[in-house]
């Protein structure tokens, strides 16, 4: 069978807007909120699937990049938005579990789907002698081990200390950090002894040879050399991670909800989003609502478990 050429699959993807068109639609312009500010990871992966969701929505989609608290005042706007279909927003899972005050009940939300899924990984400067997690226990034996991060209400906090409890390593946070890849240059420089961070903010500095990953929090690696949960024999290590959810405002109608997801599943099979996936080592993971709400009901429950226990950590 003849192989499908690029421009005979970008057809066949513009093909799908005709048929989403047909289905409940929103009325007006849609406003796609943002938590954090431009050139970040979720801005870009919102960027990216926006031109391929309108073409199959119908309707223009605007970016809207509303930063501050910690990701909760867009978060708050998404939640107090009217459910037309005119507002939807990603969400940083679990990150959004971490904060104190946030004012709204999260399970509520009416989700679209999700954007992506990003593994953990526990890494150290390449001349690092630290070779492995046995070494870092061996290490935490004689003091406590080293690791940066932003502070006490980011994800990557808490995937480290979850992590640090998991493989019976003592850590010292070292926090103050603006974001993933100052606090992951920070360890490449010796301010710390290694970093946990998801695999994507890591693929950059891997690439560069900046740092060796030591260990990734999947079933199997995907990263050559590294240690993963079934070697360590630590299946729990699999549940530290990042998802990216799209959601709308409670109460949205069935038909739009059905209408975003739709559009937002057809975007993200657009082979222009698979290709910048592909060159920016994102991991993409579409889940449609249901699925997306069973993800996010797994993740609260990890961090409940979890939170009281890194309470004083």
């Amino acid at each position: 069978m003849q192989a499908m050429t690029r421009r005979s699959l970008l057809a066949a993807a513009s093909m799908a807007a005709p048929f989403l068109a047909h289905a409940e639609a929103p009325a007006k312009d849609v406003s796609f909120l943002i938590p954090y500010a431009p050139g970040g990871g979720f801005d870009l992966y919102v960027r990216t699937v926006i031109p391929a969701m309108q073409q199959a929505l119908g309707v223009t989609i605007v970016p809207n990049n509303v930063e501050g608290a910690g990701g909760a005042r867009a978060a708050n706007l998404l939640y107090r938005a009217r459910p037309d279909g005119a507002t939807i927003g990603v969400l940083n899972i679990p990150g959004l579990l971490l904060l104190d005050g946030l004012g709204f009940d999260v399970t509520k939300l009416s989700w679209i789907g999700n954007l992506g899924r990003d593994p953990y990984g526990l890494a150290v400067a390449m001349d690092s002698p630290i070779k492995s997690i046995a070494d870092l226990q061996a290490l935490s034996k004689t003091r406590p081990v080293r690791f940066t991060s932003t502070g006490t209400a980011s994800a990557g906090y808490i995937a480290t200390m979850i992590a640090a409890n998991l493989l019976d390593i003592r850590p010292q946070m070292i926090n103050g950090y603006k974001g993933t890849t100052d606090y992951v240059v920070a360890a490449v420089r010796g301010d710390g002894d290694a970093a946990v961070c998801s695999l994507t903010a890591l693929s950059s500095f891997v690439a560069g040879k900046l740092v060796r990953v030591v260990a990734t929090f999947e079933d199997h690696a995907s990263i050559p050399g590294a240690e993963d949960a079934t070697t360590l024999h630590q299946p729990e290590l699999t549940k530290i991670t990042q998802y990216r959810p799209v959601a709308a405002p409670p109460n949205l109608p069935a038909g739009l909800q059905k209408s975003l997801s739709d559009a937002l599943e057809t975007a993200m099979r657009n082979p222009a989003v698979q290709d910048w996936a592909h060159r920016n080592h994102a991991n993409l993971d579409p889940l449609d609502a249901a699925q997306t709400a069973q993800a996010l009901r797994e993740q609260i429950e990890f961090v409940a478990r979890w939170k009281p226990r890194l309470a004083n950590g």
